[in-house]
């Protein structure tokens, strides 16, 4: 018992084992890499191996529950990253004459703990959402056999589970508020909602985008009334300007060019982990893929970029093979899927200068506890989801 056909354990998936180790060693060597220019006094190599040990016990608690249980456990999951975003929300500033909840830029994301380091709730929340939403679409009948009614009804609930952590985000950070209206959307696609809805959601969503952009450029001061932030508004002109005319008075611009002339500067193979020329700021954080592209060049880039392609890959054969016998693992998968892809296309597009710059991390590679921990527990579901199913196809 516990063993396949071919008398291996089930708890062994071995592509999933070389992604997490994988992106282990790039995760590491490149925080290591980014810290010899000293921005910050910090070991902040040690902190990320520690953040992927945590991780790594937190995959392995994971296993002992199974695919029906930790479905279960999604209510509890969202409702406590909605409370954390609500106490963050109301928390003060400061106690005892130490930083709590501080703000950045007008809002607070974060909270700071004595002797752990920052928590950002938003992270644990993209998850808990992702659970949250694949219970209710799994729970809707099949799409073969739901009404337009139905599919409505499906909609409202959906819309009912997003609205108050997306709102709530989008007071503190509008990026990770887009990121999770993307998951949102692809995992209302997949349930498999009539087109005709899709296409006027999708259109509306569109329109309000543009509206919203066009406003932050041809009307800012208007656009500030409406709790828009300065520094969100200065990230889009920047974007969409000439590099030339907004490299001298905008930071976010810098920055860009320095990440360009970093990733230019490692040629094909790289300069290595200890010859860094060009500084970029946060590149152990929004920027480490600067720090990829001049510490191992163009191979080093291409082989960070293939092994999302691979882990994309494996997720969406997981989601075809998982519908049948798990419909909240397959949601879950197409959810943390739509992370995955939203996550490393905008930090891999604001590195190289196609996207806008915000705050977004490169899942698994990026510094950071709470980015680290909560990918690897979405990790930790994908893994469990890839054993239950191998052993419901040996017995």
């Amino acid at each position: 018992m516990g063993r396949h056909k071919n008398n291996q354990s089930p708890f062994y998936q071995g592509d999933l084992i070389f992604i997490y180790i994988s992106f282990f060693v790039i995760s590491v060597v490149n925080v290591f890499a980014s810290q010899q220019f000293q921005q910050y006094n910090e070991p902040f190599a040690l902190k990320q191996a520690v953040f992927y040990f945590i991780g790594l016990l937190i995959i392995i608690g994971l296993l002992y529950f199974d695919i029906e249980q930790l479905e279960k456990l999604s209510l509890y999951f969202f409702i406590f990253g909605v409370l954390s975003l609500i106490i963050l929300k109301i928390s003060p500033e400061q106690i005892g004459g130490h930083d709590f909840a501080p703000y950045k830029n007008g809002a607070k994301s974060w909270f700071v703990l004595p002797g752990i380091g920052t928590l950002q709730p938003s992270e644990f929340m993209k998850i808990g959402l992702i659970m949250m939403l694949a219970s209710v679409i799994s729970k809707a009948d099949p799409k073969q056999t739901r009404s337009t009614r139905d599919d409505v009804n499906l909609l409202l609930k959906i819309a009912g589970v997003s609205a108050i952590p997306v709102g709530l985000i989008l007071l503190q950070d509008a990026g990770t508020a887009g990121i999770c209206m993307f998951i949102v959307f692809v995992m209302v696609f997949m349930s498999g909602v009539n087109w005709k809805l899709l296409l006027l959601i999708g259109g509306t969503g569109a329109v309000l985008i543009s509206l919203v952009l066009l406003l932050m450029i041809n009307f800012p001061d208007q656009a500030k009334s409406l709790g828009i932030q300065e520094y969100q508004i200065k990230r889009v002109t920047s974007w969409i300007s000439d590099s030339s005319q907004t490299q001298t008075n905008s930071d976010d611009a810098w920055q860009v060019t320095q990440g360009i002339m970093a990733i230019g500067s490692g040629g094909i193979v790289g300069n290595g982990i200890s010859n860094l020329k060009v500084y970029v700021p946060e590149s152990s954080t929004d920027f480490i893929f600067s720090v990829i592209g001049e510490s191992f060049g163009f191979i080093g880039c291409a082989f960070v970029v293939i092994m999302f392609f691979f882990l994309i890959y494996r997720l969406v054969v997981l989601i075809e093979r998982l519908y049948s016998f798990n419909r909240f693992g397959s949601f879950f998968c197409v959810g943390f899927t739509a992370l995955i892809v939203i996550h490393a296309f905008q930090n891999i597009g604001m590195n190289i200068g196609i996207m806008p710059v915000t705050g977004i991390p490169l899942l698994f590679i990026s510094y950071g506890g709470s980015s680290v921990l909560s990918t690897l527990i979405g990790f930790g579901i994908v893994y469990n989801a890839s054993v239950q199913l191998t052993k419901y196809k040996s017995y």
